[in-house]
Order: structure tokens, then C-alpha cells, then sequence
């Protein structure tokens, strides 16, 4: 218990680090399960309305995550040509600057670059008038070159994913040429690590293990929860609730982004692009190629996205309490990663299928559209079903309790339908329709005795 008080007072005092704290990743051809190259990224920020855009620029056509409703700035993505980049802010190299900062600089690069010898004299360019935010940068090409460029306001140091021992390079907010001091993230950083080792020991990596395992890590250095659901508690938390703030998995992640570059000796238009918008614990994977054009109004509406929406409700459900708003409830987000795990693995069956039958050239832009339409329409179905299922405004009742030792609570049923009741934890209790209960709580045990 002592251990665990520890860790939970380490998570409360690091939540004043900087908001815009992302944890990336750059994966190599030689470690991927299909030859591609992958960049990922779990954006963290504290604006929850998170679009996809599409845009033209001076040489190249671009899909980007974007702000709702921004224009000159993008986050992550990828063109026409195969090049595609992400970033995390860097706060251990030189300080803020003048120029631009690191939006421009993408939006840039994924218009005008094709190579990453591109964006490397890109940045050469940007030396002399220098950066506004210190950033590592990852990119990758139609080649296959995938690297990450730790770049201060003047300066740039470079590691290529091919010339790194592992094979891949990982970063968290700190940058591995910047100072010792101000290394944010590095809980983040040092957990990725451990799963991406262990991984690479029996696998190869895969979008499916970087969305599921990686971008939805509840885990911390030293403290392993899984198997969920959790059943411990962390004090003052409530049992069963984990702490998301210094996780992979934040409460301020708002989308992630996973760009797969083409396939060998592939057109550039079998590059493509997963988005998951809203928090990764709320939300599924939806692919989009540059070839498909406009991207649907499901992740671009008039003022926000409906499943950027859906995504954000899902998310409150699965942090119910106001007392700890940056903590899940275990129990809740298990029913709600068994629910949509056939979903998932439906969508990347298809899209595998779909990638198949097109070939070396990639998709045209019809197929390219509907796929990424129906994929949506999909996601949408999800939400809905979902909250079919679990009725979570109609009908469900949450008996609670004050005291983690022993308690009692009462409830009152009476209705014609039948009801869905839950217990602390958020499992389903199986109750007669029409009654009054006493649950008893001894121990993490519960009972509901019928009283009438």
C-alpha cells in the first residue's frame, strides 16, 4: 500500500507539466510486420476539438490533423509523394525563439517535401532564421527513410531509424541531445521503451499492437496494471480507477495519428494515414489516403466532428467522477474495449483486404473515399450501439459508497422495464425490475440482499 500511496502522489505532482506534452514514434522497415515504414504519435493538448483537414500546397496535396476549424497550422500527417511528419514539443533544447513555430514548419514541409533530404534542407533553411518551438520532428519518405530530427531554434541534430540498433526511435517531450534537466515526459518515454522492447522480442510492430497496446497504455515505470480491470485501489482514488495523467494514455491526449508509408517498390499512393480522434481509450482507428480528396464531414464538420464529439461523451462515461477527473474507471473502460474489439478487427480486416486488391498502385479516388466514408459510418454505428447496450442515461444506477472499508447504501427500483444496475466498479448486476435493495460492501465484496 505504501508503494502504491508513492506512486499516486508522483502522478499528482507532475500534473503541471507543459500541455502540449506528446509521446512519438518513429518504426523502421526492418521492424514492421509488412516492410513499412510507421510514424505515430499520441497528441496531448488541452483543446479537445480535434478535425482531419485536407489541403493544397505550393507542391504537394496533404491530409493533416488539425485544430476544428484551423487553417494554417497542422499536426501530423502525411501527402501525395509518400512524406509524412509529426512532432513533439522538446523542453531540454535551447528556449523559444523567433520564426516559425513547429505548426507552420509542418504545414510546410507536407506541402513542399518529398524526401526526408527534403525536410533536412528544409531545416537547414529555418537554421538561419531560426524556429519558435524547440521540436522533435519524425519523418518518413516513399524510400523507406524514416528518421527523427531533434531541432532547437538554430541547430538540428538527426537519428535515422535504419542506423539505430533497434530499430526504431521513440521521444517524449526531452530531446536524447538536449540538456539532463527539464526531461518531461520521461515517464512516458521509459514505459514506451519497455513495451516496444519486449515487443520486438517476439513480433514485429504493427498498427493493431501501436494502437491497442501502445496508444492505450494505462501503465507507469514500476507499475504494471494489467490485466484490466484493476482491482486495487490507489488511495484517495476510488477502487478500480487508474490515475491517466503522466501515462502514455492521458487525460490531455486528444487524438493520435499513425502514418504507414508505401509499400516496397509501391506507388506513393499506397501511403496512408489512421486517425484516431479523441482520446485513444474512447475512440477507433479510421484510414484515410491523400488519393481519397476531401475528407468526409464525420472528421471535418461544420464546427467540430461528430465522432471527435462521440469520442469526448465516451471519454466523461469513462471518467465519471468530478472529484478525479484525470482517472478511469477500469471497470468501464473493459466493457468498453470488449465491446468495440470486433469492430476493430473488422476494420483492419477490411482495409487489409481493400489494400490487397489494389495492388502496387494504390487505390483510386472513388475506392479511396468510400472507404475512409464507410469506416466512419462505421464508428458511428459503434457509439450508438454502445449506448443502446448499456443505456447509460435511460436506465442505469449507480450505487456508490463513502467508505472503503464497510458500507451500506440503499436503492429503490420501480419500473415497468427492465433495468440495468451497476455496482461501484461499473460491472453489471443481474436485479429483478421492481424492489428495494441494500448493498452490502465488505472488503471490495458485494452483495445485494432483496429486501421486499
Amino acid at each position: 500500500m505504501r508503494a502504491a500511496i508513492f506512486l499516486l502522489t508522483m502522478f499528482l505532482v507532475l500534473t503541471g507539466q507543459p500541455v502540449g506534452a506528446c509521446t512519438i514514434g518513429v518504426f523502421g522497415s526492418g521492424v514492421t510486420g509488412d516492410g513499412r515504414v510507421i510514424l505515430w504519435k499520441n497528441r496531448d493538448v488541452s483543446n479537445p476539438d480535434q478535425e482531419m483537414g485536407f489541403f493544397q500546397g505550393p507542391r504537394f496535396r496533404f491530409i493533416a490533423n488539425v485544430y476544428a476549424g484551423e487553417t494554417l497550422d497542422v499536426w501530423a500527417g502525411i501527402n501525395e509523394a509518400g512524406f509524412a511528419i509529426m512532432n513533439s514539443n522538446s523542453y531540454n533544447l535551447s528556449g523559444d525563439g523567433d520564426g516559425a513555430d513547429d505548426g507552420k514548419i509542418m504545414r510546410l514541409a507536407l506541402g513542399s517535401c518529398a524526401t526526408v533530404e527534403d525536410f533536412a534542407r528544409l531545416l537547414d533553411s529555418l537554421n538561419l532564421v531560426g524556429r519558435e518551438t524547440p521540436a522533435n520532428y519524425g519523418v518518413f519518405d516513399a524510400s523507406g527513410d524514416a528518421a527523427i530530427f531533434e531541432a532547437g531554434n538554430t541547430f538540428y541534430h538527426r537519428f535515422d531509424a535504419d542506423q539505430d540498433t533497434l530499430g526504431f526511435l521513440l521521444r517524449a517531450n526531452f530531446s536524447i541531445s538536449g540538456g539532463p534537466s527539464r526531461l518531461l515526459g520521461k515517464n512516458r518515454f521509459e514505459r514506451a521503451m519497455a513495451l516496444c522492447t519486449t515487443w520486438l522480442r517476439h513480433h514485429k510492430f504493427s498498427v493493431e499492437f501501436i494502437i491497442r497496446v501502445l496508444s492505450r497504455d494505462l501503465g507507469q515505470v514500476g507499475f504494471d496494471p494489467y490485466p484490466l480491470p484493476f482491482y486495487g485501489q490507489l488511495v484517495p482514488l476510488p477502487a478500480g480507477y487508474l490515475p491517466i495523467d503522466t501515462t502514455i494514455a492521458r487525460a490531455t491526449t486528444r487524438s493520435v495519428e499513425i502514418m504507414v508509408g508505401p509499400r516496397p517498390d509501391a506507388s506513393s499512393n499506397t501511403g496512408m494515414m489512421w486517425v484516431l480522434l479523441g482520446s485513444p481509450l474512447a475512440t477507433l482507428p479510421i484510414p484515410l489516403w491523400v488519393r481519397g480528396g476531401m475528407v468526409p464531414e464525420e472528421l471535418n464538420g461544420k464546427n467540430t466532428a461528430i465522432i471527435c464529439e462521440e469520442a469526448k461523451r465516451l471519454f466523461n462515461w469513462l471518467c465519471p467522477d468530478p472529484d478525479f477527473p484525470k482517472a478511469v474507471n477500469t471497470f468501464r473502460l473493459v466493457r468498453w474495449l470488449e465491446f468495440i474489439a470486433p469492430r476493430e478487427d473488422s476494420i483492419f480486416r477490411v482495409v487489409a483486404d481493400k489494400e490487397r486488391s489494389w495492388g502496387v498502385v494504390g487505390p483510386d479516388e472513388q475506392s479511396a473515399a468510400e472507404l475512409t466514408a464507410a469506416v466512419c459510418q462505421q464508428v458511428i454505428r459503434t457509439y450508438q450501439d454502445f449506448w443502446q447496450e448499456n443505456e447509460t442515461e435511460k436506465s442505469e444506477i449507480i450505487l456508490t459508497t463513502t467508505q472503503p472499508e464497510r458500507a451500506a447504501t440503499f436503492g429503490r427500483l420501480h419500473t415497468g422495464n427492465a433495468v440495468r444496475i451497476y455496482d461501484v466498479t461499473g460491472r453489471r448486476i443481474t436485479l429483478p425490475a421492481t424492489g428495494i435493495f441494500l448493498l452490502i460492501e465488505d472488503n471490495s465484496r458485494k452483495k445485494f440482499i432483496q429486501l421486499n
